[in-house]
């Protein structure tokens, strides 16, 4: 892949113009002078030692990320504007046909708790939703017990994100939406008081122990500066972009998986589709689908009726999930940019006992002021690199 090995060689010349790094130890990262929030590229001897260190263990271990509104939840009394315009940006499918040699048993998980359908939060009918798995049971490498859903785009956007803080390995949730790029929450790669954490790890489609396409590693990490400087939520833009290395293959992640489409200031009312990795559903083990209706929530977020916590984290909510059903030209549905579009990622949740999950809505370059800001100015710097995006 002639793409990979020169994105490979600017990353590693780009290292001296940003924050002095080693390695892959991004604790101590700091914000550049001029409002700018990213690690220095990794080396890439770092992946090798990224891989090493996420032992099955560790996998098995990582602690679920959740953050908790310190805001009293108050039902919504009606629907806002975003602040922003609203622009959409559609995703593409894979272009690499499945290989199954990617596939990877990391461990063998403990017994699933089990996923019951919900119709209704504690909320009461204002804020419902409906939460199943992602996928049905069964193991990628039996394929008389699975039905590969997994490997029909756009079930295999969704991973696990895995990292290490000071207090121990944690793991959250992610979502593919360029060649190269991931997005998750801000909290999944900064403490919010100007630390970077370390170590990412992405695992697409991952679930009951089996990485189907394989570990990917980072390469460099972009965060907001509304988090990175001032982390609480809900936060206006809890946010971030993980640039991936390409695998041992020379593949980048979108080509192999496909990617989400997204959109600026996504206009309500809406339907979103939730996905992630709950550790309070099925012990982190499979991505969950979480169905609700979009409401508006305190500083430029969205909120939504769901039963997904820890770990579900960083997670996509997209509009228009899945596959749509061919019609006749110019007859309904009328959705003319296509679907799977992301309009936010999860953040927070108010406490189990509401049943709510908030999210930032994805505002475009420059709506907030300053260099990396918003959703869009990350964007904008992760895609610099020619085939990034």
């Amino acid at each position: 892949m002639r793409n990979a090995r020169s994105i490979s060689q600017r990353i590693a010349a780009g290292a001296a113009a940003a924050i002095a790094l080693l390695g892959g130890e991004a604790g101590n990262a700091r914000a550049q002078p001029n409002g700018a929030v990213y690690t220095a590229p990794s080396a890439q001897s770092a992946a090798a030692a990224t891989l090493a260190f996420w032992t099955p263990e560790r996998l098995r271990s990582a602690k679920p990320k959740i953050l908790t509104a310190t805001k009293a939840f108050t039902p919504s009394a009606g629907l806002v504007t975003p602040a922003g315009p609203t622009e959409r940006v559609p995703g593409a499918r894979p272009t690499i046909p499945y290989d199954g040699s990617l596939a990877q048993q990391l461990y063998v998980p403990d017994n699933e708790s089990g996923v019951n359908p919900f119709a209704v939060g504690s909320t009461g009918p204002l804020y419902p939703y409906t939460i199943t798995r992602l996928y049905p049971a069964g193991n990628p490498n039996q394929a008389s017990s699975f039905s590969n859903v997994w490997a029909n785009y756009p079930f295999e956007i969704v991973g696990q994100l895995f990292f290490t803080e000071p207090s121990g390995t944690f793991v959250c949730s992610a979502s593919v939406i360029r060649r190269s790029v991931i997005a998750t929450a801000g909290h999944c790669v900064s403490d919010g008081n100007g630390h970077f954490y370390t170590n990412w790890l992405f695992i697409p489609a991952f679930f009951a122990g089996v990485a189907p396409y394989g570990q990917w590693t980072w390469a460099q990490v972009f965060v907001t500066g509304p988090w990175f400087h001032g982390g609480a939520v809900p936060n206006i833009q809890d946010d971030a972009l993980i640039l991936l290395a390409p695998n041992s293959n020379g593949q980048w992640i979108g080509d192999v998986t496909g990617y989400l489409g997204y959109e600026y200031n996504a206009p309500m009312p809406t339907h979103i589709t939730q996905l992630g990795y709950p550790c309070n559903l099925d012990d982190c083990t499979d991505p969950v689908r979480n169905d609700s209706q979009v409401y508006p929530g305190p500083g430029n977020n969205f909120e939504w009726g769901s039963a997904a916590f820890g770990g579900a984290s960083g997670g996509p909510e997209i509009q228009d999930f899945g596959q749509q059903p061919s019609h006749a030209p110019g007859s309904p549905p009328s959705e003319t940019d296509g679907g799977n579009i992301l309009i936010s990622s999860t953040s927070y949740t108010y406490s189990t006992a509401f049943q709510v999950d908030g999210g930032s809505i994805l505002a475009g370059p420059g709506q907030f002021g300053g260099s990396l800001n918003t959703f869009g100015d990350l964007l904008t710097a992760a895609c610099t690199a020619e085939g990034n995006c």
